[in-house]
């Protein structure tokens, strides 16, 4: 007797999107060590892409039962990205840091300038496409990042392992949106960098 297959109900519009493709392109605000033009990067990992809202409890004498409570304050994770060290003519977590501290420092402005804060659009590409065609399924909209930290791997002559880098970025909050249907990028414009 032959086996019919039976039909799926999933598809590519009902199946979730990976999380190994993406893309980061941080946008320098006027006058920031990295120039004008976008930088895309690559990197192993992103993480920290969250939010808080603080609970401000609230309690009246006459409502003893229950408390209430309110929106507070909202707080944003430091953003984490992960990358190997390349031999590269500029490091550009390196010139970010530069101008902060000088501009920190207030030992002047730098040839670039002393605004350190930058745009940073990540976007989650859609799969199973490749190279720079894919597109955009889903985006984050970093708003005013600049690094709050950067570290490095430790050195083992024993290891076998990749020399990597970390860089943190504090922000003041994303905007986040996925993509309604298949096939082309149909997030809005305000998460496209320019």
């Amino acid at each position: 007797m032959p086996v019919t297959q039976k039909s799926s109900l999933s598809a590519i519009k009902t199946d979730p999107l990976r999380n190994f493709k993406f893309q980061v392109v941080i946008q320098p605000q006027s006058g920031n060590a990295l120039g004008a033009a976008a930088v895309t990067l690559g990197f192993m990992t992103v993480s920290g892409l969250g939010m808080n809202l603080d609970v401000i409890p609230y309690r009246e004498g006459n409502m003893n039962p229950t408390t209430q409570k309110m929106v507070g304050q909202a707080d944003f994770n430091p953003i984490t990205l992960t990358r190997g060290v390349t031999i590269d003519a500029t490091q550009p977590q390196i010139l970010w840091l530069q101008q902060l501290f000088t501009v920190q420092q207030g030992t002047g402005t730098t040839a670039a300038g002393n605004d350190y804060r930058a745009d940073v659009y990540i976007y989650v590409l859609d799969h199973p496409y490749s190279g720079a065609s894919a597109p955009e399924k889903a985006g984050f909209h970093v708003y005013n990042a600049w690094p709050s930290s950067v570290a490095y791997s430790d050195l083992d002559a024993g290891a076998n392992q990749l020399f990597i880098t970390q860089l943190s970025l504090a922000h003041e909050g994303f905007l986040a949106e996925v993509a309604t249907s298949t096939g082309q990028s149909d997030i809005s414009p305000s998460l496209v960098s320019t």
